[in-house]
């Protein structure tokens, strides 16, 4: 097995997560067995790790393990099989990165690195990454195929006497684009068939849902409202799964190619029970993109989050109520508000602690809002010190975690708060980032390695520092050594130009007197 033993997510502009493996001695030991880890999260797509053991030819076969929605191909995962070809070279370890998402016409971008931890010493461990690396319906694995030879796994010092060993998975930069062509259906129609008025996209996955777009190539004027260009092009983004949560979701989308192509900028919009958000409202029409009848259609996902949002008791007893919520694994939580203290504070508490399993921790990580009713629209104001995080390990109750806010407490109780509803209530939006459900809840041998290797970067780090410093002492030592050379050649040569030119005045002053004397 390949457990999932700790996460870690660097401030970066890169998005950049760290996953780390437990790899059991099955992969050593079984050499006809394959292990493939859970699945995991990391860009709004899921993926797992599969090792092999031995020289194998690996094919990818695509299961179909989705739900088919209609007249719709179904959404796939993938299994991977192997197939043993004997051979006389010696015995390798392959690793690779399976994406567990893949659709068609969706492609995945990520850099990735696979590091195997080395027990002895961090400069002894043994890796390889891949920049801007391409997952597709047709190739949803990538990786390596000869990583390590089995034997250098004890004689490198990176399993143990059990045969397990550490791989750490750094991912980065994950796009997910969608492209697809969509082509008006011509000929005529007879007269109880009327031309279809929108066109549809095959399904694909992101963020935990199922999302397909809807194209009008003339608008959508079925829609009470719309205020889209009369024969403008209209485009949806419609989630077809998870309707019992609300979602925010970021997009962008682009028609056409070439001259023709028109691109939506990033789009911000609440994906809702009805499906679909605001959309895209253009004032081109579809002749004005489309090439011989036909649209290329590009869309590039960036987030996917599921939100909750619940109205808090602000007004009341002392002890004011909690109010229940899930989030999107439909754990259950509760959050109470507490008024004694000079600004607003949120007690958050996860319920469903006792339904971690045994021997493991979840990871949670979550922002939070205060939604402020205005005259047009809605406002959120983010809660200072988010997003928040927090592991969890089995216990019988939690204690909860305190939110702080701005928001003045005298304020609350006037009777004017923008902030409070006619009930008195406060509402509060909850956006669910991350959560990961990790291997091994206590401290164990494997966290030795890390600490290890973190303990010898330091003091690598220090002699470098001190070697970096003296070399700077030796540079100043040169540079002050050179400027005095420099000093006291020119203070030779002023020297001697003053010489020249007093010696020359000198020779001229006798000439004039001599000439004097003999004309006198």
């Amino acid at each position: 097995m390949a457990l999932l033993y700790r996460f870690a997510q660097l401030p970066d502009s890169s998005g950049t997560r760290v996953f780390s493996f437990v790899v059991t001695r099955s992969v050593v030991r079984d050499p006809e067995r394959d292990v493939t880890s859970k699945e995991l999260v990391c860009g709004f797509q899921r993926w797992s790790v599969a090792f092999s053991r031995g020289n194998k030819d690996r094919t990818i076969a695509i299961t179909p393990l989705g739900i088919k929605y209609g007249n719709k191909a179904p959404l796939r995962s993938m299994m991977i099989h192997s197939t043993n070809k004997p051979t006389n070279k010696p015995k390798n370890n392959s690793a690779y990165l399976v994406w567990r998402g893949a659709s068609r016409n969706l492609r995945v971008y990520v850099d990735f690195t696979f590091t195997l931890l080395n027990r002895e010493h961090f400069s002894m461990n043994e890796g390889f990454s891949g920049k801007r690396v391409k997952f597709t319906y047709e190739a949803p694995a990538q990786g390596n195929r000869n990583y390590i030879p089995v034997s250098d796994l004890y004689s490198r010092n990176f399993a143990d006497t059990n045969g397990e060993f550490q791989l750490e998975l750094s991912m980065a930069n994950v796009r997910t684009v969608y492209m697809t062509d969509l082509k008006m259906p011509g000929g005529t129609f007879s007269s109880g068939q009327s031309k279809p008025n929108k066109l549809e996209t095959d399904y694909f996955a992101f963020g935990g849902f199922d999302w397909n777009l809807v194209i009008y190539p003339h608008g959508n004027k079925e829609l009470e409202g719309y205020r889209g260009h009369e024969n403008g092009i209209s485009v949806y983004l419609m989630r077809m799964s998870g309707f019992d949560h609300r979602c925010r979701v970021r997009y962008s989308v682009a028609l056409g190619e070439g001259d023709r192509r028109i691109d939506s900028g990033q789009i911000e919009d609440l994906s809702d029970a009805e499906r679909c958000g605001f959309g895209w409202h253009t004032r081109v029409r579809w002749s004005e993109v489309a090439h011989k009848g036909v649209v290329r259609v590009s869309l590039e996902m960036v987030e996917a989050r599921t939100i909750c949002e619940v109205a808090v008791q602000a007004r009341g007893p002392s002890v004011l109520p909690a109010t229940p919520c899930y989030d999107r694994d439909k754990q259950a939580w509760m959050i109470r508000a507490d008024l004694h203290s000079d600004t607003v504070r949120l007690h958050l508490v996860y319920k469903d602690i006792h339904n971690v399993p045994r021997n493991h921790l979840r990871y949670v990580s979550w922002s939070a809002y205060l939604l402020r009713d205005e005259e047009a629209n809605m406002t959120a104001i983010s809660l200072p010190g988010a997003p928040f995080s927090r592991y969890y390990a089995q216990e019988s109750a939690d204690e909860g975690i305190i939110m702080e806010t701005n928001l003045d407490t005298n304020e609350v109780k006037e009777n004017h708060c923008p902030f409070l509803t006619d009930k008195g209530q406060l509402r509060i939006r909850l956006e669910w980032n991350e959560s990961h459900l990790l291997f091994q809840a206590t401290y164990h041998k494997y966290d030795d390695v890390c600490r290890i290797h973190n303990q010898q970067m330091r003091r690598e780090i220090s002699l470098l520092q001190a070697e970096n410093y003296s070399l700077e002492r030796q540079l100043f030592s040169y540079q002050k050594s050179l400027a005095y050379t420099q000093a006291q050649q020119q203070q030779q040569q002023q020297q001697h130009q003053n010489q020249q030119h007093h010696g020359g005045h000198q020779a001229h002053l006798e000439r004039s007197a001599s000439t004097d004397t003999e004309y006198a």
